[in-house]
């Protein structure tokens, strides 16, 4: 008797023990809207990106474009979907084939893009798109003390040997790194060192806009205009002309819908950066410091052409204007003036 006593106390406690460890339940996740295309962190895309191109025996097993969508939907339960990574191919394929230009993502893969030569400030260093070593790709990108431990602690994520955790990507915020939705396909299509290139490029030009012109960096200002046009020179120095026509006129355009008298002057001025004007911004001024990074030269170019006033054109529109004025009004500016509507 006192034997059958002790086994029933055992599996009680037992039972107690049991339930004290059990989990908690888990709270209940919304499901996510299908019918959206959600944006997720910058930083989030790279490292997953990053972490599927490190591991050889991953890519045998999944596409870039499926492990990151599982790991999205892992990660972001309430946002990513099962064929949000399909959608996001069809809403590109249509936007690259509606454009006038039709640029492609894949011709430029074999594009010479020219990079400044530290050793040499004023020569040049040709290097095919895909093809720098690590090594070189730091030193073309003349990364800051901030931008190298950022990159850092990216790469400490992207190696790791712990699975990623949302947690890892709320506390790891880089400035002017946003959500992105749409650029995504620029990391399927080209890799994450080109799509690290892209983010990079817009941060700078969002802290050197800053810099220059504090808060009055949208709304049809100069500042607005220094913005899109010193970013259009890091694309194509970076990234090529056809693809920072892509990012610049397509995506982005795309993904922030602006009224016309925005649109408009966007897309003069980013043409500004990127061709017109562009010899004439990366020039580098042999009086400069030879220490400073080309890309802070590029952008001292670019602010004195904004301050210049004869080098800007400005427009009597605002927020309300309608499309069949702006447009027009637009093509009328020379394309090697800026175009602004707000002192």
């Amino acid at each position: 008797m006192r034997k059958i006593l002790w086994i029933i106390l055992c599996l009680a406690l037992v039972g107690c023990r049991t339930q004290q460890l059990s989990p908690l339940p888990i709270a209940n996740v919304p499901s996510p809207d299908t019918t959206a295309l959600p944006s997720f962190p910058a930083e989030a895309l790279y490292v997953l990106g990053a972490q599927w191109e490190a591991d050889s025996l991953l890519q045998q097993e999944l596409s870039i474009a499926d492990y990151i969508e599982q790991e999205l939907m892992r990660l972001y339960p309430e946002r990513a979907y099962n064929g949000y990574i399909n959608k996001l191919y069809s809403i590109t394929d249509r936007l690259l084939v509606s454009s006038p230009q039709r640029p492609t993502l894949f011709a430029p893969k074999q594009q010479e893009i020219r990079f400044a030569h530290n050793q040499s400030p004023s020569g040049t260093l040709y290097a095919i798109l895909d093809s720098l070593s690590l090594d070189e790709e730091l030193q073309v990108l003349e990364l800051t003390p901030q931008e190298q431990a950022d990159w850092q602690r990216l790469q400490a994520l992207a190696h790791s040997n712990q699975p990623l955790t949302r947690e890892a990507f709320d506390t790891l915020h880089i400035e002017f790194f946003d959500e992105e939705n749409i650029l995504l396909t620029l990391l399927l299509w080209r890799g994450p060192r080109l799509f690290y290139r892209v983010l990079q490029s817009k941060a700078r030009a969002e802290k050197l806009a800053y810099y220059y012109y504090g808060e009055a960096t949208n709304n049809g200002r100069p500042g607005d205009a220094f913005k899109h046009i010193y970013v259009n020179v890091l694309l194509r120095t970076y990234v090529g002309e056809w693809l920072s026509h892509a990012i610049m006129d397509i995506f982005w355009e795309w993904k922030s819908p602006n009224a016309p008298c925005d649109h408009f002057m966007d897309l003069h001025n980013n043409i500004i950066g990127r061709q017109t004007r562009y010899d004439d911004f990366t020039t580098l001024d042999t009086q400069c410091n030879v220490d400073m990074r080309h890309w802070l030269q590029w952008a001292e170019n670019v602010q004195h052409f904004v301050q210049d006033s004869l080098n800007g054109h400005r427009q009597e529109w605002d927020k309300e204007t309608p499309t069949f004025i702006v447009e027009p009004a637009a093509e009328k500016v020379s394309d090697t003036q800026y175009i602004y509507w707000d002192k």
